[in-house]
């Protein structure tokens, strides 16, 4: 009786195992050819902004790659189209000329230099876009670990205030209305 049992136990696992692997093979040979097309003897270059489209080493066609792309792959559909994938440049965020300006005129500052010495670090910079004449902020730490808020005036090129900050974060804060 209790072989029989156990030859039971075993016949259901075998059962089990072989079900498994019979999915598995299935899944693995459906999967792959519905979720990553493959190019069909296309390959894209890109060169100077421009997409050259070859099939079987012949130029078939170009067109204008969208501005930043740094690199392209062609992948084709089971219908017949054609599909570009681009790796991108992230665009540089518009404040950064205005940011390194406000940097280089807290460098430039006999003022700052007065009040706070030449040993800081700048932490931090703060301003809302697109800068309407509105100062920036910049929030410096200096070596004996005090923070300092300094107001500048771009337009200007000076620093317009120096107070003590109790955090050395810039804290921007709008007014509704």
């Amino acid at each position: 009786m209790i072989g029989l049992v156990e030859n039971k136990r075993i016949l259901l696992l075998a059962t089990l195992l072989a079900s498994a692997l019979i999915a598995a093979a299935l899944f693995t040979a459906i999967v792959p050819t519905a979720a990553a097309p493959t190019s069909r003897g296309f390959k894209a270059i890109l060169k100077d902004g421009v997409v050259e489209l070859y099939r079987d080493g012949e130029l078939v066609k170009t067109i204008k790659a969208p501005e930043g792309a740094k690199s392209v792959e062609v992948f084709t559909s089971e219908d017949g189209g054609i599909y570009f994938k681009f790796e991108m440049e992230a665009p540089p965020y518009p404040g950064k000329d205005l940011e390194e300006k406000a940097i280089e005129i807290v460098k430039n500052s006999p003022r700052v230099q007065e009040v706070i010495g030449s040993d800081y670090e700048i932490v931090a910079v703060g301003f809302k876009l697109p800068s309407s004449g509105e100062p920036v902020i910049v929030v410096v730490k200096a070596s004996d670990g005090t923070c300092f808020r300094l107001t500048v005036d771009l337009d200007q090129g000076t620093v317009e205030s120096i107070e003590k900050a109790e955090v050395c974060r810039v804290e921007l804060t709008s007014r509704a209305g």
